[in-house]
C-alpha cells in the first residue's frame, strides 16, 4: 500500500455502510467507515494503529473492491516485502546503535511492521517517547535516517 495513496469508497463500499449486504469483518468495517477519499492510507494507518496490521486491511478492502484510489491521487502500489524488511531492520538497527539493548521492544514491532505505512505510523505515534530516549544529539540524525528510508 502506498502510504500516499488517498482512498475512496466504491459504489460497493457504500452500499455496505449502508446496509450491511456483503457482511464485511467486524474489523475491517471501523477503516471502510473512515475512507473518506480525503486520508492518504498512512493517516488511516496512524488512526487505527490499534487494530494491528492495517495496511493489510486496507489491501483487503482493495481486493475485496469496497476501497480504490481516488481519482488524480497516488497509485495504490503494495510495498515489496523484501524492501519493507530491509528499511525496517535499517530502523531497528539504527535504534539499537542508539540505545542499546532499550531498543529491542520496540524494535520488535517495528520489524513487524507488514508496510512501509504501518512502520512510519508506529514510529510516528512514538516519536515524542523516541526522541525524549535518544536524546538533543541522537535523535535529528535518527529521524533523518527514518526520513530517508520512508521515502
Amino acid at each position: 500500500m502506498n502510504p500516499e495513496s488517498v482512498l475512496e469508497k466504491t459504489t460497493k463500499g457504500a452500499e455496505e455502510i449502508e446496509t450491511r449486504k456483503h457482511k464485511l469483518d467486524a474489523k475491517l468495517r471501523p477503516v471502510l467507515i473512515a475512507v473518506n477519499g480525503k486520508l492518504k492510507a498512512s493517516e488511516l494507518v496512524s488512526r487505527f494503529a490499534s487494530l494491528g496490521e492495517v495496511g493489510v486491511l486496507l489491501d483487503d478492502l482493495v481486493k475485496q473492491g469496497f476501497v480504490r484510489p481516488a481519482a488524480g491521487t497516488a497509485p495504490l502500489v503494495a510495498d515489496d516485502p523484501a524492501t519493507v524488511r530491509r528499511v525496517t531492520a535499517e530502523i531497528a538497527r539504527a535504534l539499537s546503535d542508539a540505545l542499546g539493548p532499550e531498543a529491542d521492544p520496540f524494535n520488535i514491532k517495528v520489524e513487524a511492521a507488514k508496510s512501509l505505512a504501518e512502520a512510519k505510523a508506529l514510529l510516528d505515534s512514538r516519536r515524542d517517547l523516541l526522541t525524549s530516549a535518544l536524546g538533543k544529539q541522537k535523535a535529528p540524525p535518527f529521524w533523518e535516517k527514518v526520513g530517508q528510508l520512508l521515502r
